[in-house]
């Protein structure tokens, strides 16, 4: 019997008839309801969507929203909740109330820089790297820790949209190397943290969603949704990953070439 062909390890690590980030009208982070997003997502033929809303260290409402998704449950839809906070230091300190019990999934997210210090902003970061204060390989190396750290912190992390700050400071996936790609699949394996790939944010690009499947992450699709519409819809991650494949079809033949 022949092996199964290892392209097809990037396809089995996901499933595009789930959406892992949507967010609601119930804290102001989207513009459609709660039952606006399931009623979306079953026009969709998803079989299960994570709702989500942006928290942070003060926020007291997380119980209310649990109870709202619980009440909102469906025979032929898996529903589940979610918050989404912001990673704040190189640690992994996380902008999150004391208790999220009850909570399927955190999503945890590059919004800012994650420096030594403390976030800051990437218009700061990108200033800091055109005067040398900065170097690329250190900015990405900080942020990587820092990813891996905030998934020791609670349980079932996702990592939401990784390395959507690298644009926004003047980078790209290009600077994340080989060696961190592994620490971070490392990480997520050890903490069984899902990676997501991020519609809105077109990232991680193909290089890194190879890497990240055949390392053995789960990896999970979020269309990061702020209206009903765009529940579901996964053009660019569909792009990344016939992308990915590809790309993992031709290494063998380049590998021989070598």
């Amino acid at each position: 019997m022949h092996p199964a062909p290892r392209t097809l390890c990037v396809m089995s690590r996901i499933h595009l008839d789930e959406d892992y980030h949507v967010h609601s009208r119930y804290s102001d982070d989207g513009q459609s309801t709660l039952e606006a997003n399931l009623l979306a997502a079953e026009h969709a033929g998803l079989r299960a969507i994570c709702l989500v809303d942006h928290v942070h260290e003060d926020t007291t409402w997380v119980p209310d929203l649990i109870d709202a998704v619980h009440h909102l449950r469906r025979a032929q839809l898996r529903v589940l909740v979610g918050v989404e906070t912001e990673i704040l230091d190189r640690g992994g300190r996380l902008d999150l109330p004391d208790s999220v019990a009850g909570v399927d999934y955190v999503l945890l997210a590059d919004h800012q820089f994650p420096s030594d210090a403390g976030p800051v902003s990437a218009y700061s970061v990108r200033a800091m790297l055109a005067r040398g204060e900065l170097d690329a390989e250190g900015v990405v190396e900080c942020l990587v820790d820092a990813i891996v750290g905030a998934m020791a912190r609670v349980e079932h992390p996702i990592v939401a949209h990784p390395f959507s700050l690298l644009p926004r400071v003047g980078l790209d996936e290009s600077h994340v190397s080989d060696s961190l790609v592994d620490y971070l699949a490392r990480g997520a394996r050890r903490h069984g943290a899902f990676v997501e790939l991020n519609e809105k944010w077109n990232c991680p690009g193909p290089r890194l969603v190879t890497a990240l499947a055949r390392s053995g992450v789960q990896l999970v699709a979020g269309s990061d949704s702020h209206h009903c519409s765009t529940i579901g819809v996964f053009d660019r991650v569909r792009a990344n990953l016939e992308d990915s494949v590809r790309a993992d079809m031709l290494q063998p033949a380049a590998a021989q070439l070598a």
